[in-house]
């Protein structure tokens, strides 16, 4: 227990308490109990309850231990705890009183949630000490500190606080049981209003919270919700006692009532059932105020509640909780939405109204049943909520808050998910005929258009089985059961309107509704897609419990396709038997249920109540195919039955497009339109089809036979056959089309079906004497799997999605009995030209307008003889031309050209006519002509219409075949990649049989067909690693690869436009050619080569001398190892192709091998060695800087890749002195015409060079030998390997470069090499020894001389000084005979020691000069050191005479100057003179 000394003050003027820490009282537990005052305070809920609990806690542990004796020990200082008057309770501690006053005063904070915890905290203190404090003190104390006069706060702290303790008082719960004594209320005269008695509790709060609630509007929400909460704890009984307080506030008129009055009376209502509105009140109809008649009387009350904006007033709360309860006198939630939110708050121009509208909208939507959620979705709540998703809108953010109600209520339940589903699907394509109601629909429609599709395909996301069969039977009863609204208003006004008017009204209201059902049956299509769609990326085991429900989607889309319903018959009723004794008797009337239809009996008989027109029944086809093609990807047998198959271990195949048993999703859906077809054509009950069918059902029924066949015999094999798989599969779509073009499908079925029988079952060989006459016609017909590609072919070409897909399928399936005369065809067919796939490419559409234009006079039919003359006429014409030059002959066979594209009749028939006005001839005038009439200048210009409109027509036929054709091609290339893609892992001979087939089918299309292939081998042909299979021939691979690089090496051109053109037209060619080669290498180098004739090789016995065998045992070594390191690469015909595309690297007009060699570099630099010789025999020949820059650049890329260096290094160790002579070679040769920087670029070749062969004999050395040896050796053996004459030449080399060249890094890099070799024993090496040396004695010299320099200045100083002292002797002893006659020899004397003094300081002035320049003269040169020391001499000399000079004239001055020398000398200019008399 943690205690301190404080001193507890009285309250400020202010109405705070004095904190703890500043009062001088012993206060128990100070810092939890301070720390509980600032976390109640807190907004965090948790944070707030915690507190609470630990403050209760501490409070009951020191009370428990508190005695009211304690207050003697602190009566000294109790005046300062709080002023002793009646409020002061001696029965609580310091602590409890402290906190009581705290949270009391802490109620008129505005801080965060102060009042709302402080009001809790006082809540649980008052319910946990019932023993200790009692309310009516509490509220003396309450009313004490929240004085509502305003003495210590504001109006409005003191009213809220004292409003907020109040319902603290309610919420302990201690009021429950209390009786109620007071029966009239307080007359106002005697009423005190700030401290009102409080003998009786519950009648105190009651007035005191009637009293608040009507001094300001401000208090009377929060008044009028805690006399609600305390009518709560109320009784009957005590109801009653206390209604006499309440029933002066109610008025008498409902228009001014208030929201809050409104809500205390459903509350009480709710609560009290005995109450009675009408006679308690006045103005009511019914006892009930939520009664449909009472609506209209609230509506302006519950308009009123918007005031307390942004809040939610608590009525509303309320009148939903009552009207979820669904009581028989309420309205219903519905009629009051209609009448209270949707024709009251909506309907105003108001935005707070309509922002109370859609938070009550966000409120309601989740509570209501799922019934009634199509009802809430009202119009109003529409138009303003699509309104307020704008971000322009005022009501934005509200907006937004209500329309992320949806999803959460789709989150509670499915049931929920579904209703917001079938709503927004129903009203999704609502129509409205009522031109008032024209500009409000247009609105919603706007909404549902940008929101309604979206919602639905986000909430049917999460939809289980049931709900989605619910939802999808729903669509199909739309579907079927939509019609037009007809407008039931009509007005008076009308009936004077025209019948014409009328009658174009009901034509404009006619199309509309035929364009409103067209709408919503495509938007329900619409809706079948996207469900199909997020139904196939379920998982299995969902998928597999949908499979009755998917193929009920796709009956109900092909139904409707083709077939028309049929009217039901009543089902007749078969009485169940009733048993007596052994008898079963039917009873004569028996009650019998009538049987349920199934789906599909439904769906024959429901019909639809506006007829299905041809463009959905179209959609409805399409997405039939988009649903199936869904299904084809996914594979449900597999699920199912994997347990059984792991039981069996049975290695069988899965198909994709299988459902859980194993049939296909076609196959199903054949055998339901076969069924269709076959009853509809016998029964006439049957559903009948919409379209007539010229052929019958004969080619339906010769297919469903095959394919049941093809199904018995998959049933009793024990494996598939994939050819019958394919069949199945290709028969059973061919069905499912059979109505669209019956005539067509009915021609490939017979194609079909002949190539099944002669593939399943081949005829036997036939005797010898009838083959002679059947051989010729047996040659020319087609093969079986010939006529199965042009069928396929033929699918491809119809702009039907699903069956590009199926047909990839079933190629797949039967690519292992597919032969290459079917690739070789179908590669033919893309390199094809436009022209030659379609036929018929001028056409003979003229021919019909020709026909149509027979009766007119302008067009009048052309004999055969004018024919013939007009085409002599043209060709004598041309003929005369050719004589002219090349330009204009080109010239005019364009226009000839454009004349022949226009058809010869109709300019012969012009030149007939028209010739007077027209210039035939070059050597015709303008003169000449005569102008035409109207009548022919008319007839003229039908004559030229006709031309420009056929010429536009064939341009656009032309574009249009075009286009198909690049399309079949593309799909034909898809047909090759699924092909490829299943002999991706183990390729056959097919595959490279293709490779120059598919080269030479890019030069003859369009750009797109060329990216197709570039792709497929890019992403296909590059997977394929090695090959096992027998078929392929390693000898037609390697031709196959030297054929890839001669087309590499015509890319070669002279120089002119023609050959530049071709280049560029065939890069795609040159691009699969590379990938390609890439292809075979690789696969060439995974093939082991035939060890068998090595092996014998080896094996043959030699006749020669023993030296030959093992010359001849050596070569077979290394034989063995090529082809076992290249695999069966066939490396003399790859080298002499790789040589020839290295000698075109340095063309700069061709790019392409270039850029071929350093791709395969990268890919294979092991192979590249076997052509180094070709790259070192190109930098020996002259070239520019440039060339042999790029040489450089790829002997260092492939020296830099340690993986091609081979076992034990030995590609680079056998090709290192080759490539070092070369190099040596070529900087001796070009060294003059090379810069310093392709010198640089050499150098740094052969340093890596020589490194790298370094790192390879000291790996090899240390696994043989010990490191201290290999160390040692490592130069020689790199010597050896590359031989005394290259290691001389390169040596050569690089000395000579070190000395004519003057650039630091080119003498560094040789320095570096010769260190590497290990020649230090090099002139170089030598001059650079002999040129320190040479440094090094300069240096010593210098050293030298400075100290004899230094040396010889001293002893000059010395001589100096001892001079200039002898010198003064002698000047001393002359001065003394010549000054004994003077009258003051002191004087004398004096100045005879100043001139010695100045003779000293000018000798250490100049000995310092003489250090200094000493020290100058260390630095210069012997030659500058030599002049300096001549110029010293002369300046020596001079400073001894002017010393003399200065000495003399000293004399001179003082004795001139005898009166100034009167003064005495002083001690600092005696002490000197005698020291230096001493020295």
């Amino acid at each position: 227990m943690t205690t301190s000394t404080v001193e507890v003050t009285t309250t400020n003027n202010n109405g705070v308490v004095t904190p703890l820490d500043e009062l001088n009282i012993e206060i128990k537990k100070k810092d939890a109990i301070l720390q509980c005052f600032y976390d109640i305070a807190s907004m965090d809920n948790e944070t707030r309850l915690q507190s609470i609990t630990t403050l209760v806690q501490t409070l009951e542990e020191i009370q428990s231990i508190f005695k009211p004796e304690d207050h003697k020990d602190i009566s000294r200082i109790v005046p300062k705890i709080i002023e002793k008057s009646e409020i002061f309770n001696n029965n609580l501690s310091p602590e409890l009183n402290y906190t009581l006053k705290r949270l009391v005063i802490g109620l008129a904070s505005t801080r965060d949630s102060a009042r709302i915890g402080f009001s809790m905290a006082l809540s649980e203190i008052l319910h946990s000490f019932k023993e200790v404090i009692e309310l009516p003190w509490f509220f003396d104390f309450l009313a004490f500190h929240m004085d509502l006069s305003g003495k210590n706060l504001s109006e409005r702290e003191s009213h809220f606080g004292r409003l907020f303790g109040m319902m603290s008082i309610i919420r302990s719960s201690r009021l429950e049981g209390l009786p109620i004594i007071q029966n009239q209320p307080s007359k106002s005269i005697n009423y005190d209003f700030n401290r009102p008695p409080s003998e009786n509790m519950i009648e105190c709060i009651v007035e005191q919270l009637l009293y608040i609630s009507k001094k300001r509007s401000i208090y009377s929400e929060l008044s009028f919700e805690i006399l609600s909460s305390l009518f709560e704890q109320l009784s009957d009984s005590n109801f009653d006692k206390l209604w006499p307080f309440i029933k002066p506030i109610i008025p008498q008129s409902q228009d001014e009532y208030t929201p809050d009055l409104l809500s205390l009376l459903l509350l009480i209502s709710k609560k009290f059932k005995k109450f009675n509105l009408i006679k308690q009140t006045v103005g009511w109809k019914h006892p009930s105020i939520l009664n449909l008649s009472n609506l209209s009387l609230i509506k302006n009350i519950f308009s009123e509640s918007c005031k307390s904006h942004p809040r939610i007033h608590k009525v509303w709360r309320i009148t939903f909780e009552i009207l979820l309860a669904d009581h028989e006198e309420n309205a219903t939630l519905i009629e009051f939405w209609k009448l209270i939110v949707e024709e009251n708050l909506f309907k105003t121009t108001s935005m707070n109204k309509k922002y109370l509208g859609l938070q009550l909208f966000e409120m309601l939507l989740p509570l209501v049943h799922p019934d009634i959620i199509n009802d809430i979705f009202s119009e109003n709540v529409i138009v303003n909520l699509s309104e307020s998703l704008k971000p322009t809108s005022p009501l934005h953010e509200v907006g937004s808050l209500a329309f992320q109600s949806i999803p959460r209520t789709a989150e509670i339940s499915s049931q929920h998910r579904l209703a917001l589903i079938l709503f927004f699907s129903n009203n999704s394509h609502h129509y409205n005929q009522n031109p008032q109601q024209q500009q409000q629909q247009q609105q919603k429609q706007k909404f549902e258009q940008s929101i309604s599709v979206d919602v639905i395909n986000e909430l049917v996301k999460d939809l289980d089985e049931d709900s989605i069969k619910i939802y999808l039977n729903s669509l199909y009863k739309l579907f079927i059961d939509v019609a037009s609204s007809s407008s039931s208003s009509s007005n008076d006004d009308n009936n004077n309107e025209d019948e014409d008017d009328m009658v174009i009204d009901e034509m404009n209201n006619e199309e509309k509704s035929e364009k409103y059902i067209e709408s919503t049956r495509h938007w329900i299509l619409s809706q079948i897609g996207h469900i199909s769609k997020d139904l196939t990326k379920r998982p299995t085991e969902s998928l597999i419990k949908l499979e009755p429900m998917l193929l009920e989607l796709l009956q109900f889309l092909y139904f409707h396709s083709y077939y028309l319903t049929c009217e039901s018959k009543p089902v007749a009723a078969v009485a169940t038997p009733v048993t007596k004794g052994k008898k079963k008797v039917t009873p004569a009337a028996a009650v019998v249920a009538t049987p349920v239809k199934t789906f599909t009996e439904e769906l024959f008989t429901s019909k639809p109540k506006s007829e299905i027109s041809q463009s959905i029944r179209d959609q409805c086809f399409i997405r039939f195919c988009s649903v199936l093609e869904e299904l084809s990807y996914l594979t449900l047998e597999s699920t199912k039955q994997q347990q059984q198959q792991q039981q069996q271990q049975a290695s069988t195949t899965s198909y994709e497009g299988t459902m859980s048993n194993g049939e296909f999703w076609a196959s199903k859906m054949a055998s339901f339109q076969y069924d269709l077809l076959k009853k509809g054509s016998t029964d006439s009950d049957r559903p009948q089809l919409s379209t007539f069918l010229p052929m019958g059902i004969k080619p339906i029924d010769r297919i469903m036979k095959i394919v049941q066949s093809i199904q018995l015999k998959q049933k009793s094999a024990e494996k598939r056959l994939n050819q019958l798989v394919g069949f199945e599969l290709l028969f059973v779509h061919v069905s499912l089309h059979y109505l669209t073009d019956p005539q067509e499908i009915s021609e490939i079925i017979e194609d079909l079906t002949s190539a099944f029988e002669e593939l399943t079952n081949p005829q036997p060989p036939q005797k010898s004497s009838t083959t002679k006459k059947r051989s010729a016609p047996e040659q020319d017909k087609p093969q079986p799997f010939m006529v199965l590609l042009d069928v396929l072919i033929s699918l491809l070409d119809k702009p039907i999605h699903i069956l590009r897909t199926i047909i990839k399928q079933i190629f797949s399936i039967f690519a292992d009995n597919i032969s290459f005369q079917v690739l070789e065809h179908i590669l033919t067919m893309i390199k094809a030209p436009t022209d030659e796939l379609f036929n018929g490419l001028d056409g003979n559409g003229d021919d019909d307008e020709d026909n149509e234009d027979d009766d007119d006079d302008e067009f009048k039919p052309i004999s055969p003889e004018e024919l013939k003359q007009s085409k002599e006429n043209s060709d004598s014409e041309e003929e005369e031309e050719d004589d002219d030059d090349e330009e204009e002959e080109e010239e005019e066979e364009e226009d000839s050209d454009d004349d022949n594209s226009v058809n010869p009749e109709l300019v012969a028939r012009l030149k007939q006519t028209m010739g007077k006005h027209l210039l035939l001839d070059e050597d015709d005038e303008d003169e000449d002509l005569l102008e035409p009439t109207e009548e022919e200048a008319k007839m003229m210009d039908n004559y030229l219409k006709e031309v420009f409109k056929s010429k536009k027509e064939k341009k656009s036929n032309y574009q249009d075949i075009k286009t198909q054709t690049i399309n079949l091609k593309s799909r034909l290339i898809d047909l090759l990649e699924s092909y490829v893609k299943k002999f991706i892992t183990n390729p056959n001979e097919y595959i490279f049989k293709m490779i120059p087939l598919m080269i030479e089918a890019t030069s003859f299309d369009e750009p797109s067909i060329s990216n197709r292939f570039i792709s497929l081998f890019k992403n296909k042909f590059s997977q394929i690693r090695t090959t096992t299979d027998k078929s392929v021939n390693v000898q037609e691979l390697n031709q196959l690869l030297s054929s890839l690089f001669d087309t590499i090496l015509s890319s070669k051109h002279t120089g002119s436009s023609k050959d530049k053109e071709q280049q560029n037209n065939n890069s795609s060619a040159y691009i699969l050619s590379g990938h390609a080669i890439y292809m075979i290498v690789r696969v060439l180098l995974s093939i082991k080569p035939p060890v068998v004739a090595v092996a014998a090789a080896a094996a043959t016995p030699s006749k020669k001398s023993t030296k030959s065998t093992k010359s001849t045992t050596t070569n077979v070594a290394v034989v063995e190892s090529t082809s076992s390191e290249y695999g069966s690469l066939d490396i003399k015909l790859f080298s002499t192709k790789l040589d020839s595309i290295i000698e075109c690297l340095l063309d700069r007009n061709n790019i392409v091998p270039s850029r071929f060699f350093a791709e395969f570099a990268q890919r294979f630099p092991t192979v590249i060695w076997a052509s180094i010789k070709k790259v070192t025999t190109i930098i020996e020949s002259p070239q520019n800087d440039y060339n042999s820059k790029k040489i450089l650049d790829v002997l260092s890329s492939i020296v830099k890749r340690k993986d091609s260096y081979g076992t034990n290094g030995k590609n680079l160790l056998n090709n290192a002195s080759d490539i070092l002579t070369t190099l040596c070679n070529s900087l001796n040769g070009k060294e003059k015409q090379l810069k310093p920087n392709s010198i640089f670029d050499h150098l740094n070749l052969i340093n890596q060079i020589i490194f790298s062969c370094l790192q390879i004999i000291k790996s090899s050395s240390s696994s043989s030998s010990s490191s201290s040896s290999s160390s040692s050796n490592s130069d020689t053996n790199l010597s050896n390997k590359l031989g005394s004459e290259s290691c001389k030449l390169l040596e050569s080399t690089l000395c000579r470069l070190y000395k004519l060249n003057n650039k630091q890094n080119i003498k560094d890099t040789s320095k570096k090499i010769l260190l590497s070799l290990g020649l230090e024993n090099n002139e170089i090496f030598e001059s650079e020894k002999q040129k320190k040396l040479e440094k090094q004695q300069k240096k010593e010299t210098q050293q030298k001389e400075r100290q004899s320099n230094k040396e010889k200045s001293k002893q000059e100083i010395i001589e100096r000084i001892e001079q200039s002292k002898q010198d003064r002797k002698n000047k001393s002893t002359d001065s003394k005979i010549d000054n004994k006659n003077k009258s003051k020899p002191k004087k004398k004397v004096e100045d005879d020691m100043e001139v010695v003094d100045d003779i000293f300081q000018d000798v250490d002035e100049k000995s310092k000069k003489n250090k200094k320049d000493s020290d100058k003269k260390s630095i210069d040169n012997n030659k500058k050191d030599t002049t300096k020391k001549s110029n010293d001499k002369k300046s020596n000399d001079n400073n001894d005479n002017n010393k003399k000079d200065s000495i003399k004239k000293s004399t001179d001055k003082k004795s001139t100057d005898k009166k100034s020398t009167d003064k005495k000398p002083t001690k600092e200019d005696s002490q000197p003179m005698k020291k230096k008399q001493k020295k």
